[in-house]
């Protein structure tokens, strides 16, 4: 009992001598300014105990393309700061202002490249405690900053720590779509373009803020009112942009202006069963890291332009979805002239008529089917199934239910809605085949979906999931977007075999878009370019195609457009445009074989092992139904693929980057191109890929440590016809 209260007794002396040491330190603070702790006289620092605040900059969300690799995220940069009070001092009564502005500005003007006189002038204002230098003061990087640091001659400087937004993938990475987000004023991340302004709340996150007490000079002294309101880091954003699709895209463009002497050009690559938009580009485009725009119109979607031919795919889904059609059914393919009851057109083979119309270079088969109509890409054709099986009623009820002169709305895209002319007699007509009116790339993609798909029109979209990093919840989940049902499914069907005619008939069209990978269905189009109240421009003209592949089942569907000097011979041209749809083909085909067997494949969602120790990661993973590669021989995981929070099937490769320096390459044979660049990314080898396809040969042999310096040079190739022979029996 006594020892029990001789502890009440010990714990109320201390708690007594704790209260009077806090109120001597108050009372020495307030009245004497005496710091207690540090035992320093304040009168030197303050006049009165001021409280300041200041911003904790949240970091901006990274965005992701389809595979997760990086394409926009934050550098740290360094904002330089110059104290000009000379009442400000350090520790030791050391010089903590600029005391000599013409010597700083003579040697931050060489680091930073900046006017030596523009320096002086922030330099040596007067009345300031503290100014900075402009915009080539700010977003330096660490480099910089340490090389003035390590000029210990150079008094005042300081240093806000900031955020660069960077672009890796730089302009093959749809930078229409991502847009750019730059700094303002106040060093904050504000995205400007595309979904870095769609989706800046998201991306920003919530700054967070430090406030607390210090001296006038600037000073915080132990034991002073401090208190942190954590920061809220932006959310990530995944898009369903396919680099390596959107890099063959980008590549198209840069050839089609030699070979197709083309001004501008513009196309995407859409998943069709789903509306994912794997590829998005056009030329001039930018590199959202320099700046260089030219234009600032995303030409998918705020170019309105008459699509010419492709167009034609319409009137002949509205014919067979009305039950009207009948391919084997004949019509003279002559030039068609035209009169009309009221604002109805009508064929006449009178000299007394509105006009006349002809196919293109004024050909003509004579008599010939509905069918081949399509497949020769006759302007007739479309123009007798509206006067005598469609009607021009239902004709535009067709156009609006495919979604044409209206927003698609998709991921806030900014786009236009086109004009339609649909009033006058020539204007009914021209709408068949594409000319007069005006619509977007992105109302086509739409449309097409319905007609490449089953019936069903989905909305094109990009944005995949936004995903909370610190939590890795998914915030947003894009899906599949049923927009209407424009056709039935059946109708669908029976356009698509003879789309697929267009290709593979000997006087089809699109036969000089054929490739050996795949095979496609096409619908080419050639269109004349309206100059807005002067007509049309004479000399150059909008060659198109709109495909799918592979035509058994379509999965994937190409459009791609281009401006040049008009030659009617130019989709004889085809050279680039093949060469795109090959490497689309071959990047896409195993997950066209996937999408066929998916049911079969076992999926799990793939854990966060980073910072684990690899013998542990080993024993996780190696339950899993995946192929693990590791590399280096370090102890502990830095870095894996895929990320976490991923959907993960079986027989994937899981790759981890360990701690290791000494990498032995494993044996590439048979991986895809897709896989070999997932390792790249990863481990930070120096490789060089040589085709496409699967790896056939490796420059390096198998498990050999790669060296400073090292290249591994892959060559690949395309095994489709081999392993179909070998399926067949053949030798």
């Amino acid at each position: 009992m006594k020892r029990q209260n001789k502890t009440i007794l010990l714990i109320f002396f201390l708690t007594l001598i704790v209260t009077v040491a806090v109120l001597i330190n108050v009372f020495l603070v307030s009245v004497e300014r005496i710091h207690v702790r540090s035992m320093t006289n304040l009168d030197s620092y303050v006049d009165s105990v001021s409280t300041a605040s200041e911003t904790i900059t949240a970091q901006r969300g990274n965005i992701y393309d389809a595979n997760g690799e990086i394409v926009a995220q934050d550098v740290k940069t360094y904002d330089i700061i110059c104290y000009l009070d000379s009442s400000r001092v350090a520790a030791g009564n050391k010089i903590a202002y600029v005391d000599d502005p013409e010597y700083t500005s003579s040697v931050l003007s060489e680091i930073l490249d900046m006017d030596k006189e523009t320096i002086y002038k922030y330099l040596s204002q007067k009345g300031l405690y503290q100014t900075e230098l402009g915009p080539q003061g700010r977003n330096l990087s660490e480099e910089t900053r340490d090389e003035i640091i390590s000029n210990t001659s150079l008094h005042g400087i300081g240093f806000k720590e900031s955020s660069k937004r960077v672009y890796p993938k730089l302009a093959d990475f749809a930078p229409y779509l991502i847009g750019f987000a730059q700094s303002d004023e106040n060093g904050k991340l504000i995205g400007k373009m595309g979904l870095e302004l769609y989706l800046n709340d998201e991306l920003s996150g919530t700054d967070g803020t430090h406030t607390y007490q210090m001296s006038k000079a600037g000073y915080v002294l132990p034991g002073m009112y401090e208190e942190y309101v954590k920061e809220e880091n932006g959310y990530d954003v995944y898009t369903t942009i396919d680099y390596s699709i959107q890099e063959a895209l980008e590549a198209s463009f840069d050839d089609i202006q030699t070979v197709n002497n083309a001004s501008k050009a513009w196309g995407a690559v859409v998943e069709i069963n789903t509306g994912k938009i794997l590829a998005w580009g056009q030329t001039p485009s930018f590199d959202p890291n320099v700046l260089n725009i030219e234009d600032y119109l995303n030409t998918g979607s705020q170019f309105a332009y008459e699509p010419g031919s492709v167009f034609k795919s319409i009137i002949y889904a509205a014919a067979i979805d009305m039950g009207v059609y009948d391919g084997n059914t004949t019509y003279d393919s002559s030039t068609y002239c035209y009169s009309s009851h009221g604002n109805t057109p009508y064929r006449t083979y009178s000299s007394d008529n509105f006009g006349c119309i002809t196919n293109a270079a004024g050909k003509s088969w004579g008599t010939i089917n509905f069918d081949y109509g399509l497949i020769y890409s006759s302007n007739v054709a479309t123009m007798t199934l509206l006067e005598k099986y469609v009607g021009t009623k239902n004709y535009i009820d067709y156009v609006y239910n495919f979604g044409f002169f209206q927003e698609v709305d998709t991921d806030g895209i900014e786009e236009v809605k086109g004009v339609k002319n649909y009033y006058y007699p020539s204007e009914k007509l021209s709408l068949t085949y594409g000319q007069g009116s005006s619509v977007t790339m992105l109302q086509l993609l739409q449309a097409y979906t319905a007609i490449f798909g089953n019936g069903e029109m989905l909305k094109p979209y990009y944005i995949d999931k936004i995903v909370d990093s610190d939590t890795n919840e998914v915030i947003y989940q894009g899906e599949r977007t049923v927009v209407s049902t424009p056709i039935k499914e059946s109708t669908a069907r029976q356009l698509q075999s003879i789309l697929e005619r267009v290709v593979s008939d000997k006087a089809g069209t699109a036969q000089y878009y054929a490739v050996d990978e795949v095979n496609i269905m096409a619908k080419t189009g050639t269109s004349e370019i309206s100059l807005i109240g002067e007509g049309y421009n004479s000399d150059d003209s909008i060659s198109s195609i709109m495909l799918a592949y592979p035509a058994e089942n379509p999965q994937y569907m190409i459009y791609y457009a281009y401006i040049s000097p008009y030659n009617y011979l130019n989709h004889l041209n085809s050279s680039v445009i093949k060469q795109l749809i090959s490497k689309v083909a071959v990047l896409t085909r195993s997950n066209v074989e996937a999408s066929r067997s998916e049911r079969t494949y076992e999926k799990f969602i793939m854990p966060d092992i980073t910072n684990m120790d690899i013998e542990d990661v080993m024993e996780t993973v190696s339950s899993l139904p995946v192929d693990v590669v590791v590399i280096g021989d370090g102890t502990s995981v830095t870095g894996q693929y895929p990320i976490s929070g991923s959907t993960v099937y079986s027989n994937a490769k899981v790759m981890l980057l360990t701690d290791g320096n000494s990498i032995a390459l494993p044996d590439f044979t048979g991986w895809t191109r897709k896989e070999v660049i997932n390792y790249w990314n990863l481990s930070g080898i120096k490789m060089t890929l040589n085709g496409y396809g699967i790896v056939k040969e490796q420059s390096m042999m198998p498990y050999s440590i790669v060296t400073s310096g090292c290249e591994v040079v892959l060559t690949l190739e395309d095994i489709r016809q081999n392993s179909e022979k070998a399926e067949a029996g053949e030798n």
